[in-house]
């Protein structure tokens, strides 16, 4: 296993490198699949009382982070991404990202009739590459490493500036947020050495 992609890893979502184990490898899974089914109180229409939903378990015979490292170098083959390139209606877009990752908040009002009113509010990691280039990132909080995922929520009270330089596999969305950032979703998160 590589010893340094552990030490360098923030963040990981676990079913995607599962899925990309899988695909990568050609090994499937164990599976299972169960199904729940609940009842809502009161009187229900049969043709819309139908709540089964199935939820699907895969064991594999290597961890998480097995998996990343027996993937690691068809993973770290994969091009970076050009955010220069991204345009609304594009289809998603995969690929490395470097950058800063920090906690963005950020707020939007109006002012009508004497009072001021919030129109956006968000409070979120996100990547900076460049004063022009960065995305908005859609997290799991599970995904992220020794509870780095609680920084956000530390960002009103102790956390007083955050700026980790980072090397990022993402998904990015044809989506904006009200700030003009690309939505992205990240896959994998290292920590790099700064160029600085």
């Amino acid at each position: 296993m590589h010893a340094d992609l552990h030490r360098k890893l923030i963040y990981l979502d676990r079913d995607y490198i599962a899925d990309f184990y899988e695909v990568t490898t050609g090994v499937s899974p164990s599976t299972t699949v169960t199904k729940n089914q609940s009842k809502k109180a009161g009187a229900t229409i049969p043709v819309f009382s139908a709540e089964v939903s199935a939820q699907e378990t895969r064991s594999y015979k290597v961890s998480t982070l097995e998996m990343l490292a027996l993937t690691w170098d068809k993973l770290n083959a994969e091009p970076d991404i050009d955010s220069t390139k991204f345009a609304p209606g594009m289809t998603s877009r995969y690929g490395w990202f470097e950058g800063e990752l920090s906690v963005y908040q950020a707020k939007s009002s109006t002012q009508r009739g004497g009072e001021v009113h919030v129109t956006a509010e968000s409070e979120h990691f996100h990547i900076r590459q460049s004063p022009t280039s960065a995305l908005s990132l859609i997290t799991t909080p599970e995904y992220f490493l020794s509870g780095l995922g609680t920084l956000v929520k530390l960002q009103k009270t102790v956390l007083k500036e955050m700026s980790i330089p980072i090397r990022a596999y993402v998904r990015v969305m044809a989506a904006h947020d009200h700030f003009k950032q690309w939505i992205a979703i990240p896959l994998v998160l290292l920590e790099r050495e700064s160029n600085g």
